[in-house]
């Protein structure tokens, strides 16, 4: 935004009028190049809204220009809200409000009651990661293979399956506590490589600008791992798909395995040497889930709704 942001007006706030729903379906056409039949209708919304789960609008200068959508959800006696889908206009993008809205969605869920949200999102994005786990203090213990099955009118799919983390916010935990107080400092990849308490589950091999995984050990037992990842999946795919569908295998692996013998994504950082490469850090933990995972980490099939009448 430049010159003047600091003058603008920012406000998170519940939708209520009517354009502004319609407005939202606008939104999610410019940020993510959906087509209609992607696109999360705003009678649905209106109906959400008014039914436990939470529509907050982002609003500059009174101007809707982001939103974060979420709806009740239910895994044997947790209650907790799915965070279906959040974003801000390409051009508002530098403001923070993304950490604005996720904010704002927990302390209206903590007035209601409920101290558990969960959304999922591509573990090969690196912005993503960085708000999810370290400025909001998510976690990620479940791996979702291709999750919407073949989705032909979704620009992002593009030859990539949609693979993605299942990420638990839990808002009344210390760690949560505590990085939205502002007491936390972010580690640095450069920090953990070399520590010699955490090993490198993956190697990379470089050939010009691109990273190529190669190298990985599924066998290590160690309190806490690390892997690495490219900084964005996204700008890989668009300069050589072969090598994001290779990333994508390879980390898929990597996390199915690592999740099974029950490491959590605790953490994440950017290599600042090496800018295409971020590096997860997974540890241990006997903290107990409150999600039955079976069904998510199944992932959809073609032809598994069916119907039996």
């Amino acid at each position: 935004m430049g010159e003047g942001q600091n003058s603008m007006r920012v406000a998170i706030k519940p939708i209520r009028s009517l354009p502004d729903f319609k407005r939202v379906e606008d939104i999610q056409r410019t940020i993510w190049g959906f087509r209609d039949t992607a696109i999360i209708p705003y009678t649905q919304m209106i109906t959400v809204q008014h039914n436990g789960g939470t529509l907050l609008g982002a609003y500059v200068d009174s101007e809707l220009v982001g939103f974060v959508y979420g709806y009740l959800g239910m895994s044997g006696g947790t209650l907790y809200l799915f965070s279906m889908r959040a974003g801000v206009l390409p051009a508002y993008q530098s403001m923070g409000l993304g950490a604005k809205l996720k904010l704002a969605q927990r302390e209206q869920m903590l007035r209601s009651g409920i101290d558990l949200i969960v959304w999922t999102y591509d573990p090969l994005l690196g912005p993503n990661a960085m708000l999810n786990l370290e400025k909001l203090g998510g976690i990620a213990r479940a791996y979702v293979r291709d999750i919407y099955g073949s989705v032909s009118d979704n620009p992002f799919q593009a030859g990539l399956s949609l693979d993605r983390f299942l990420l638990e916010w839990h808002l009344l935990s210390d760690r949560v506590r505590g990085r939205i107080a502002g007491n936390y400092q972010p580690p640095t990849a450069e920090e953990w490589v070399n520590e010699k308490r955490y090993r490198l589950v993956n190697d990379v091999n470089w050939r010009g600008d691109l990273p190529y995984p190669t190298g990985t050990d599924l066998a290590l037992d160690d309190p806490a791992i690390l892997v690495q990842v490219p900084s964005n999946i996204n700008d890989l795919k668009r300069c050589d798909l072969a090598v994001a569908r290779e990333w994508r295998n390879v980390t898929r692996s990597i996390f199915e395995t690592y999740f099974r013998r029950g490491y959590v994504v605790t953490g994440f950082a950017r290599d600042k040497k090496r800018e295409e490469l971020n590096i997860y850090n997974l540890e241990k933990t006997s903290f107990p889930s409150p999600i039955d995972y079976f069904s998510w980490a199944k992932g959809i099939e073609d032809g598994d709704i069916k119907d039996e009448a």
